[in-house]
């Protein structure tokens, strides 16, 4: 019996909230690190340290400096919570399905490459660009023909066709612009 697939599709890593969260740590623990060779070296604590830490013990909870650094604090919790949380977007997509055991992925940017070079095979383009989203294709066609409406429909059909032929999972509708170049 055999060991199931992997699958090649990874979701990227939360990797602006981790950032963010080492940031801070590592600047609170150079700071501690700083106060804590002071007070080794000098044998007491900085003046500053001292009146800021006297000024912070002084705040009540209802000041409005107290309640303004609490929602900022609030606020940029909940902003790493939700980034941590919220699934990022593949970098690449499964495409070519077949009945073989596995999986065959593709680079995004890939994709669009491959079905930019299908869609450029047309006499009427001058060039093309292509971009992935999450569930469609964005074609822009350049083209110097003066019906930009059949060049588009073309273009279009090409792309279709392209994505019948890669098959990429997930995506499963194209939108094709036709832009005049002289």
């Amino acid at each position: 019996m055999r060991a199931p697939v992997p699958a090649l599709i990874y979701r990227p890593t939360r990797s602006a909230s981790a950032t963010v969260l080492a940031l801070l740590l590592l600047i609170i623990g150079g700071l501690g690190t700083w106060l804590t060779g002071y007070r080794l070296l000098t044998g007491s604590w900085p003046q500053r340290t001292v009146t800021t830490l006297n000024a912070i013990g002084t705040v009540s909870f209802s000041s409005i400096a107290a309640l303004i650094a609490a929602g900022i604090a609030a606020a940029c919790g909940l902003l790493m919570l939700v980034a941590a949380l919220w699934p990022g977007r593949p970098r690449h997509v499964a495409f070519l399905p077949d009945d073989i055991p596995g999986q065959t992925a593709l680079h995004r940017s890939d994709l669009a490459i491959l079905i930019k070079r299908h869609v450029e095979q047309l006499a009427t383009i001058r060039s093309a660009s292509a971009t992935v989203r999450r569930s469609r294709v964005d074609v822009v066609v350049f083209s110097d023909a003066d019906d930009l409406d059949a060049v588009r429909e073309a273009a279009s059909e090409k792309t279709d066709e392209a994505l019948e032929v890669f098959n990429p999972e997930g995506i499963t509708r194209s939108r094709v612009r036709a832009r005049r170049v002289s």
